[in-house]
């Protein structure tokens, strides 16, 4: 049965997308949408967002979008705001061609279109560190922004979610109170929901941590550790360990700061988690842990390990650099390196000097009339920036003994929209957004030391797609690459939420079946070349079909997986050996050496 109207579907996507990312795939297999219309096709497409993240998934065809720009121009112009937002548009495009779309939903009172358009805008903004555009954004659309006491991620622009992103950018524009005022309001807003009641006492604790109200920050941590004990969530825990050592940091108490990230970062790596801003926050903790302790080793040590992560929005900007400056010149005035202190001290002054103006705040915005366009304020800050006395802010390097490292307690919370969509980047492969090799062996080899003793079977396969030089050669990378994103997404959502599918390298891609047998793997297999067969690879530039070797072990015990992929390596020779397009299946065999990959 099909919903009838464009009002059903509406209310059929949003059913949809109110459930966790987790479990959206399942409510999607039964989907109401009749994708045989061009309506239809696109609400079942735009019900995967925040679960799919390429713009090639959203593609209609023109006749297709042609139809949906007449017929229904509302949705037309959600769609454009989805596109936009994933293209590899320059930042001031982007903006531009948000508002834009703002100003065709008001000229058609489509509030919902010109909310989904803001919300969009004000975290592009948020991530270019415009932050004073993003609250003037906000500040315009707040009284006709929908009341919902849902979490979920949708394509409504809500109260909740604007209370949040108001605190995000007040925070970063350093209005202390007024960000401590949205706190409230977010959190107050959803009283019964314990997520939000985690997300809103941790960004009270980290403006009350900048204000320098530490009973109050003592007595909010006691109150959150009862609701993370309650929620039992390892990121929440994780953020409450974090808290407390910024907390204990501001206590001038090295060693507790010391263990509270410590305990904090061992519970991450345990649990396999790479969100790179946790990652990022905990080094820059440790490191000042060991420069209050007066260990320039263990402190180069984590600034190091800081530097390494993988830069994000939130890892980059002056605020970082201000923090690694520091870092490193206080490590150099620890080795008697004096000379080589005074260059990065230099660079410091410099990178505070060109800081943006520290004095915001949001009843300022009383006075701030629409008419104010991105380019007048950006003139306006710099404006400020210049007007700053020089000699003050020489005085305050000369006194500075440290800087603030609070920014490592709350990066992961800046952006509530986006946590999970970044967990999930952290796991990815860039070009085909499936697991990437490093999370897929290691969630493999998880279950495969806790394989049980009886009736306990998985199949490990590697999986390569056959003569894919020819289709690299003949048309191109570009052509290549859309070909590998292609097959990833067709085989990502074939296989089970308790099945694991990632990218090993080039063209070779490596699976777990959860619970299957050597039958069950080959059943699978054949399915999946058969809708490949029917591939049109046309439309990505090529010609020809997909086909795949694979080398598959059934596994019955704890292995090692090492040995299990070298064996499925040794299969899928086999295969390949054979005359491709086929499978090799059989039995791990644990008293077998094999070499390390």
């Amino acid at each position: 049965m099909f919903a009838d109207t464009p009002a059903d579907y509406l209310a059929e996507r949003r059913q949809i997308l109110g459930q966790a990312p987790e479990n959206r795939q399942e409510a999607l297999e039964g989907h109401p949408f009749n994708v045989e219309t061009v309506l239809g096709k696109y609400f079942y497409l735009s019900s995967f967002l925040y679960v799919e993240n390429d713009p090639a998934f959203y593609a209609l065809a023109d006749s297709e979008l042609e139809t949906l720009r007449n017929k229904y121009p509302e949705y037309y112009y959600e769609r454009e705001v989805l596109m936009t937002w994933l293209s590899d548009l320059p930042d001031e495009e982007k903006f531009e061609a948000f508002r834009d779309i703002q100003n065709i939903a008001r000229q058609n009172s489509w509030v919902r279109i010109e909310g989904w358009a803001t919300s969009m805008l004000v975290s592009s903004l948020q991530s270019s560190e415009l932050h004073f555009n993003a609250v003037i954004e906000m500040n315009n659309f707040i009284h006709r922004a929908p009341h919902s006491d849902k979490s979920g991620m949708t394509y409504d622009y809500t109260l909740q979610s604007i209370f949040y992103q108001m605190f995000s950018s007040l925070y970063s524009l350093n209005d202390f109170q007024g960000a401590l005022k949205f706190c409230h309001k977010y959190k107050a807003y959803s009283p019964d929901d314990i997520s939000v009641q985690i997300d809103g006492i941790s960004c009270e604790i980290s403006v009350l941590l900048r204000l320098d109200r530490l009973e109050e920050v003592q007595s909010k941590l006691k109150i959150m550790s009862k609701l993370v004990e309650s929620a039992d969530l390892i990121d929440s825990r994780i953020r409450l360990l974090m808290l407390s050592a910024a907390y204990y940091r501001e206590k001038d108490r090295p060693d507790l700061l010391f263990l509270y990230a410590k305990d904090a970062l061992d519970l991450h790596l345990k649990h396999n988690s790479s969100l790179s801003p946790t990652v990022y926050g905990l080094y820059s903790l440790l490191t000042a842990s060991q420069l209050e302790l007066k260990n320039a080793e263990k402190a180069e040590f984590y600034l190091n390990k800081m530097r390494a992560v993988t830069p994000t929005s939130q890892t980059t900007g002056p605020e970082a650099d201000i923090n690694d400056l520091t870092a490193q010149a206080r490590i150099l005035n620890l080795k008697g390196e004096y000379e080589k202190a005074i260059t990065y001290y230099e660079k410091l002054l410099k990178a505070l000097y060109f800081k943006e103006d520290a004095k915001f705040s949001f009843r300022e915005m009383r006075g701030v009339g629409n008419a104010i366009n991105a380019r007048e304020v950006k003139l306006t800050k710099q404006q400020l920036a210049q007007s700053k006395d020089y000699l003050k802010i020489v005085t305050v390097i000369a006194t500075v003994t440290t800087l603030s490292t609070i920014i490592a307690s709350i990066v992961l919370w800046r952006l509530v929209r986006r946590k999970r969509d970044l967990e999930r980047f952290s796991r990815l492969d860039s070009l085909t957004r499936v697991y990437n090799r490093w999370f897929a062996i290691d969630t493999i080899k998880a279950r495969l030391k806790e394989m049980k003793r009886q009736d306990d079977k998985l199949c490990v396969a590697l999986i390569d797609l056959d003569h894919f030089k020819r289709i690299n050669d003949l048309y191109g990378h570009q052509t290549g690459d859309a070909v590998l994103s292609h097959f990833a997404r067709l085989c990502k959502y074939q296989f089970r939420d308790q099945d694991v599918f990632g990218r090993y390298g080039g063209e070779e891609f490596v699976l777990m079946l959860n619970g299957a047998t050597q039958h069950d793997a080959s059943t699978k297999l054949q399915a999946l070349r058969n809708i490949l067969s029917h591939q049109d690879l046309s439309k990505l530039g090529a010609e020809g079909a997909l086909e795949f070797s694979a080398g598959v072990v059934e596994v019955s015990e704890k292995a090692d997986i090492t040995q299990v992929l070298s064996q499925c390596d040794k299969h899928l020779y086999a295969a390949k050996h054979n005359g491709r397009n086929q499978d090799i299946c059989a039995p791990f065999r644990p008293s077998v050496q094999d070499d390390i990959l």
